[in-house]
């Protein structure tokens, strides 16, 4: 009782002190005794502690409080902990009546902008994967349906991430409206499980097309182990996530007496998880590249092509110098920010560099029409040289888009034995390769035909023997023109 009495005393100084200068802040001196008589008797002890510590001038107290961030902090965490939600509530009303007329900072503008424009780039990006594998297959496969899955948890994290947006997030904890903290922090509750699905089925879109696309036993184990792995870490995490504080309320409700684990130190282990699991996925493709018989300018574009995924990696390890914000913070709604705009980025760039390789047969189609053109250009303006020469070209590329009626022997001929007898399937890639004939070579023909049976590659517009066959049909003109 006797320390309450002197918080009260305390506090009638202060609302003194104020009252001398209420007309240099545009508050007359009842008003603000009103004001000052609103706050909570469990706040009184944090507000006077704040302006001893700030040691603000008694002609200058409004000016010291309302842009001193730090004192402002500090005398938030302890109305946290020191008060009821209620008591939060009616505390915060105070301050920002007292303050209305000072600038707030604010970062909310960014992190709304960056919440619809990423996942609209990567939203592009998947439904043309979706049109690049109909066109070459006809169907979709697991890695799309994964990559669709993850593509639809990340609209749901956008709009998540835009609504928090506009009921204050990228404000200090403190200048929000009140209503709005729980809500707030609940929706920061939720956007930290969904990450762990759209990470998760990423990383399965990427191991689905690996283990589509190469099809050795020996490399089709280590997929299935690193599934494993990733749906057992997945599970692990995203239970430490939910449960990491009892009770669940307390998450969003401070003044709730709680027992937490060390959030930052969960969320740092999972990025450090997912890390390691972006560096497996980058290397594991390598040893299955290297022996497939191309030149060396096509093994690094390969090699590029399927190390993608490393750009998420980086998004990854910026994450993690984020999080160490992540702790038990008593301002989240600007802390948190950073490590939010950070995990979006990380989480498009999975679902947009797993998407990319998928997209190779529509960047050759443009590639066949764009060098057509050209060709057919260029026939224009020469004589009767330049048009027989453009007839052969124009010719081959024509029949690509066409069904031959040739056997499938043909396509084996025309392929070394050593590499059709690789246990590598590129269909959904359309490797370009060069046709050995008399020290030509052939920009447009595919190296599909790598499977040892091939019955998946012997239809189809873009199958290994409509190459094979457009290759010799060319080969037969070009002799027919030298006799």
């Amino acid at each position: 009782m006797k320390m309450k009495r002197i918080m009260r005393v305390g506090i009638l100084l202060l609302v003194a002190a104020v009252a001398q200068v209420a007309s240099t802040s545009g508050l007359n001196s009842s008003s603000l005794t009103a004001l000052m008589a609103r706050v909570p008797h469990c706040a009184i002890g944090c507000l006077l502690d704040g302006y001893h510590s700030a040691h603000c001038p008694i002609d200058k107290i409004t000016d010291c409080v309302c842009t001193d961030i730090p004192l402002q902090a500090r005398s938030s965490q302890c109305v946290q902990q020191s008060c009821e939600f209620n008591d939060q509530i009616a505390t915060v009303n105070v301050s920002q009546e007292l303050c209305k007329d000072y600038p707030i900072e604010e970062q909310s503008r960014p992190a709304k902008f960056f919440s619809v424009a990423l996942p609209t780039m990567t939203l592009v990006v998947v439904l043309l994967r979706c049109v690049a594998r109909i066109q070459v297959a006809s169907r979709l496969w697991w890695d799309d349906g994964a990559a669709l899955m993850a593509m639809a948890i990340l609209i749901v994290i956008s709009g998540l991430g835009y609504a928090n947006g506009d009921l204050g997030f990228g404000h200090h904890y403190w200048n929000i409206d009140p209503a709005n903290s729980k809500t707030i922090l609940q929706i920061i509750y939720v956007l930290q499980m969904l990450y762990i699905f759209v990470q998760g089925f990423a990383k399965i879109s990427i191991a689905c097309f690996y283990y589509r696309v190469f099809t050795g036993k020996t490399f089709r184990l280590k997929i299935n182990i690193f599934l494993i792995f990733l749906t057992t870490r997945s599970l692990m995490f995203l239970l430490l996530v939910i449960f990491h504080c009892t009770p669940i309320q307390s998450i969003w409700n401070r003044a709730i007496p709680s027992q937490c684990l060390n959030l930052s130190a969960i969320s740092s282990g999972g990025a450090a998880c997912s890390i390691l699991e972006d560096i497996v996925l980058i290397v594991l493709p390598v040893p299955e590249l290297m022996r497939l018989q191309l030149d060396k300018k096509k093994k690094v574009a390969l090699f590029g092509m399927f190390a993608l995924g490393s750009f998420a990696c980086v998004a990854s390890m910026i994450r993690l110098k984020q999080l160490v914000y992540f702790a038990h913070t008593f301002d989240p709604t600007w802390d948190y920010v950073g490590v939010i705009d950070w995990s979006c980025a990380e989480l498009n760039a999975a679902v947009m560099c797993s998407s990319l390789p998928a997209l190779r047969p529509l960047f050759v189609k443009a590639l066949v029409l764009v060098s057509s053109r050209t060709w057919s250009g260029r026939a224009t303006s020469a004589g009767d040289k330049s048009h027989q020469h453009q007839q052969r070209h124009g010719f081959a590329m024509a029949n690509i888009g066409s069904h031959p009626s040739r056997s499938h022997q043909a396509s084996a001929q025309s392929w070394p034995k050593d590499v059709a007898q690789k246990p590598v399937r590129l269909d959904s890639l359309e490797i370009e390769s060069s046709a050995p004939s008399e020290g030509k070579s052939s920009p447009f023909y595919l190296e599909a035909a790598i499977e040892r049976n091939g019955s998946d590659l012997d239809s189809g517009p873009w199958s290994a023997s409509a190459a094979s066959t457009t290759f010799n049909e060319e080969q037969m003109k070009d002799s027919s023109i030298k006799k």
